[in-house]
């Protein structure tokens, strides 16, 4: 289905989201969707939150955030999420902080059914004394049951939707990835159900020569959309590379609420789809900066995948 279908049937206002793209792979087609739709109130989640997640929190999507850190990497800190926080523009987010190893692991529990997780690295952190909206349920310490040590445990993450942006899959979801993977696995099997976008949809028998580069099985999956260069301005190993000129030009444009705002009508609510967002990139840096994003095509080392 389309974009503009799927997150209309499978995001709801007040929807606990996760969305994939761990540095690589961000789903900005369907974020972008999210946005045009006005979809209010909702928890998101995912370790090295970037541009995508501010950009949901400028535009006033985003209720609740379960983060490990956020920010524009190269160009410093993200500016939407600071405006929320410290003077809450358009309104003040509330925030639960973990790490970067124990959000993850916390997101595997949930794909595992499992109801928490033993975790070591938020032992003897800060992160301990502050809590938010989960209250006395960011974690639990206990005595080990096997050695009787102190034992921090948090609790399994299960997101309503997952979201995620892959190189491939089938027509029935079966989506594969290469590159780095992060909590992307986790999080959208974590998920009661995922919208996986793609930058091409391959047959059934493609799928099957390489099974373990999938990470979601078809079952999982109730939309599954062909989306080509819909991780931009962030980057899918094997189509095109990260648009570092794009991302200072959100910097810069975040910088205030007045020139977010302007950099939302002109990439987001004036434009209807990922075709018409690629026509006016072209349009507005041509077509030779378009085109120097794309990678260049390198064989593998051969694999036989006879028996």
């Amino acid at each position: 289905m389309t974009m503009q279908e799927a997150i209309a049937c499978h995001v709801h206002d007040g929807d606990f989201l996760f969305i994939g793209g761990y540095i690589c792979r961000p789903p900005f087609g369907a974020i972008h969707e999210i946005i045009r739709q006005n979809k209010k109130d909702l928890t998101i989640t995912r370790s090295n939150a970037a541009d995508d997640f501010d950009l949901l929190i400028g535009a006033g999507c985003v209720k609740r955030f379960i983060s490990t850190f956020i920010s524009l990497g190269l160009y410093g800190l993200a500016r939407c999420y600071r405006r929320s926080v410290e003077k809450g523009i358009p309104h003040r987010i509330e925030v639960e902080e973990y790490t970067n190893l124990s959000l993850p692991m916390m997101l595997m529990a949930g794909a595992m059914g499992m109801p928490f997780v033993p975790v070591k690295d938020m032992v003897g952190t800060d992160l301990l004394k502050v809590k938010s909206f989960m209250g006395e349920n960011k974690y639990k310490m206990i005595d080990s049951p096997f050695d009787g040590k102190p034992t921090l445990l948090v609790p399994a993450l299960v997101p309503d939707v997952g979201i995620i942006h892959v190189q491939q899959a089938d027509d029935r979801g079966n989506a594969q990835i290469w590159g780095i993977g992060g909590d992307c696995k986790w999080g959208a099997n974590a998920a009661q159900k995922v919208i996986v976008s793609c930058e091409r949809i391959v047959s059934r028998e493609t799928i099957g020569k390489d099974p373990s580069r999938t990470i979601v099985p078809d079952f999982k999956v109730a939309a599954v959309v062909e989306e080509p260069f819909g991780a931009h301005p962030g980057y899918a190993p094997g189509f095109y590379d990260v648009d570092f000129s794009f991302g200072y030009l959100y910097q810069q444009a975040s910088n205030t609420v007045e020139g977010f705002q302007a950099f939302l009508d002109e990439w987001v609510f004036g434009i209807r789809d990922r075709t018409e967002y690629i026509q006016h990139y072209i349009q507005r840096f041509g077509y030779a900066q378009f085109k120097q994003l794309q990678a260049k095509f390198d064989y593998s080392f051969p694999v036989s995948y006879a028996y």
